[in-house]
């Protein structure tokens, strides 16, 4: 990654649902000539600090799905420091703290570290817990995100970043640094809020937390430990997607063979953003073809699963998707393309929340195509997906039909187009929040589309 290193450090905060924490911990980092502050907000979340963005002007503010790892590691795209530091919005850093980073800059060796751990909590039980997180840190050199975890930027890149982890982020990060270098923790307190332990007992989150750290040092995905820590959600949602790298989308015209990856990868990443901002629901990767699953996994991380598509026609890969969904134990199941790079939240919002009485219904998002962009269910009817004609612009009608004759209620969603030919790239043009990739693509490569007046729109 090409990144302009002008500055000493890039401080980057994650917020979610956290207003007041952060325009407190803004107060404390005025402007400073060798650092600047990145606040990533998730981006179902983004109104809330609209005031904020008015008052600390010199604040870059960046939107991200809404996760923790995730989020930092979009801050980290385009930071501009020899160094990064994450803060959470309710931790703050102790004087000085700009001298430890140079000081850690000066000595090459070193590819991180961290701050020693503190609580804004008189209680005798925030003395036990400080306590034992120094022992954590002198015995296993194993610093937590509350922490303050900093890192050089060539290391951060070097060993992929947070990868988008759900949960363990920051400890799978410090055991990949230690893998590259030196870890350096500096007896300088970052004090961080005593309000969860508040909220949640002191003794019962300590012990929930060090039951996930010895699962996950045993090997167990966080994506599933998110779910033991959150509490599994009732929903998932399918991208049906083809592996980026793989040739598809040839009914877009595009002449340049490197313009035309470009524009597969800004697709699937798009489209990928926009089913992770669905923070009600777990996420999906059904890949096609089937060979591509792990390098479709290394590329999303491991905060999401990801299986092979199953079945000769569309249709049997639909009804596969369905039940390998199903039987990862989801009561409702949401399918939908991976060519959807500007849909709108409230759609996928609009989907669940259909889904959410649990009756025996079915959901489509219909295309202008006359097929349909998505497809949920709270029970598999394979009949829905027999004997459609794929190829053709009569796939909404002949599904209609279908759940008409099987007796199912059915919820439309409104209408959006999927990218399939080269109209439907021309929306890109313009300047927009939605799909920065492939605004971004459209921009660079408009002359790469050749027109193909016999091109006609006919796929489900």
């Amino acid at each position: 990654m090409n990144v302009s290193t002008d500055r000493l450090v890039s401080i980057v905060v994650p917020v979610w649902q956290d207003h007041d924490a952060l325009a407190e911990l803004l107060r404390t980092l005025p402007p400073h000539s060798r650092a600047e502050t990145i606040v990533v907000v998730a981006r179902d979340d983004a109104w809330r600090y609209r005031d904020l963005q008015n008052q600390f002007e010199w604040v870059r503010w960046v939107t991200a799905p809404r996760g923790r790892g995730g989020q930092m590691d979009a801050g980290a795209a385009v930071a501009r420091g020899r160094w990064l530091l994450f803060l959470h919005a309710d931790s703050r850093l102790p004087p000085g703290w700009s001298n430890v980073i140079d000081g850690a800059d000066r000595k090459p060796g070193i590819v991180g570290g961290a701050f020693r751990f503190a609580l804004d909590s008189k209680d005798v039980r925030a003395r036990v817990l400080e306590l034992g997180v120094r022992l954590r840190v002198a015995l296993f050199h194993m610093p937590y995100g509350d922490q303050a975890l900093f890192a050089r930027r060539s290391a951060f890149d070097a060993v992929g970043g947070f990868r988008g982890l759900p949960l363990m982020e920051d400890v799978d990060l410090v055991r990949r640094l230690k893998r590259h270098g030196t870890l350096y923790c500096d007896p300088a307190a970052v004090t961080t809020s005593a309000r969860r332990w508040e909220r949640d007992g002191w003794a019962r989150r300590s012990v929930r937390n060090l039951i996930l750290l010895t699962k996950y040092l045993a090997g167990v995905e966080p994506v599933h430990l998110a779910r033991q820590y959150y509490g599994r959600t009732r929903t998932a949602i399918v991208m049906m997607a083809r592996a980026p790298w793989t040739s598809g989308k040839t009914r877009l015209h595009v002449s340049d063979d490197a313009a035309h990856a470009e524009l597969r990868r800004a697709l699937f990443e798009d489209t990928w953003d926009v089913v992770r901002s669905m923070s009600t629901a777990d996420h999906l990767i059904a890949c096609e073809p089937a060979g591509e699953t792990r390098a479709m996994q290394d590329i999303v991380g491991a905060g999401c699963e990801v299986f092979g598509q199953r079945g000769a026609s569309f249709g049997d890969r639909l009804i596969h998707a369905f039940e390998d969904a199903f039987q990862r134990g989801y009561r409702s199941v949401i399918l939908i393309g991976s060519d959807l790079p500007d849909l709108p939240d409230r759609s996928l919002q609009a989907a669940v929340a259909s889904l959410n009485d649990a009756s025996d219904r079915v959901v489509l998002g219909p295309a202008p195509d006359g097929g349909y962009y998505l497809v949920g269910l709270n029970r598999l009817h394979p009949q829905l997906f027999h004997g459609i004609d794929w190829d053709t612009g009569d796939v909404l009608r002949q599904t209609l039909e279908r759940a008409a004759g099987l007796g199912l209620p059915i919820s439309r969603l409104e209408e959006w187009s999927d990218v399939d030919d080269p109209g439907d790239l021309e929306r890109f043009a313009e300047p927009g929040l939605s799909a920065p990739r492939m605004r971004e693509w459209a921009r660079r490569h408009s002359r790469a589309v050749t027109a193909d007046p016999g091109c006609m729109r006919q796929r489900g």
